[in-house]
């Protein structure tokens, strides 16, 4: 049986838009194990965000794309970017809480492994970097370019674009998230992953803009920043 020159040239595109998630996700968890062997903390580990964007960033200019294509744009209706925002957010904190809890006790999946905040209770100068430049920073804003922006539409790409490939690439991108969260336990990473799925969801159904994505992001960071920097963190 005969290929075309363009089902040899679609195949192609799909394989190398796999490779390029496998490279971004390699560069996430790569450079955080590696941060991780040496000693460093949790706010050190945001540099593995900051390597694989700088590598996606490359890797979308060498398809002359830029991050606008992915959705980082300004929202063509605010009102309607900012209801998403507050609906993500709400979800997140009201809804997921309790479909989590639910399964990791049917699981009998143990407490979030919060050790990498032991220091945080009552520690002014780590809430603060944690806070901003981490939660509003790496997290809010790089996570969500990354898992999301990239890896999401990459996936999809790779998957065949179709509207199926699209749910996958969601699920797909919220399994890599989870994984990113391994240092918070399974139950930690059941958490980040039902995180990720409903952004994942939300980025698609909203006009795939991230804003909504970002604000949702760091609000649901900083009200769990906020309590553990306040006391006792029962998960």
């Amino acid at each position: 049986m005969a290929v075309s020159d363009g089902s040899v040239r679609a195949l192609d595109g799909r394989a190398a838009a796999i490779v390029e998630v496998a490279a971004v996700a390699a560069a996430v968890f790569l450079t955080h194990a590696a941060i991780g062997r040496l000693g460093g903390d949790v706010s050190l580990g945001a540099l593995s965000i900051v390597v694989a964007f700088g590598l996606a960033t490359w890797l979308l200019r060498r398809r002359g794309c830029r991050w606008s294509d992915l959705g980082l744009r300004r929202p063509e209706r605010i009102g309607v970017a900012a209801a998403w925002a507050v609906g993500l957010f709400l979800v997140d904190m009201v809804l997921l809480p309790a479909l989590v809890s639910g399964l990791a006790g049917a699981l009998r999946l143990p407490a979030q492994h919060l050790a990498a905040f032991a220091d945080l209770q009552g520690n002014l100068a780590r809430y603060l970097v944690l806070l901003i430049p981490i939660g509003w920073g790496t997290a809010a804003f790089g996570e969500e370019l990354i898992f999301r922006g990239f890896i999401a539409r990459r996936l999809a790409d790779g998957f065949g674009g179709t509207r199926a490939a699209q749910y996958a690439a969601t699920v797909g991108q919220a399994a890599l998230f989870a994984l990113g969260h391994a240092y918070l336990g399974p139950r930690g990473m059941l958490n980040a992953g039902a995180l990720g799925l409903v952004a994942g969801f939300g980025y698609g159904w909203s006009g795939r803009n991230l804003w909504p994505l970002f604000i949702a992001h760091g609000l649901v960071d900083s009200v769990g920043i906020t309590a553990l920097y306040l006391g006792p963190a029962h998960s």
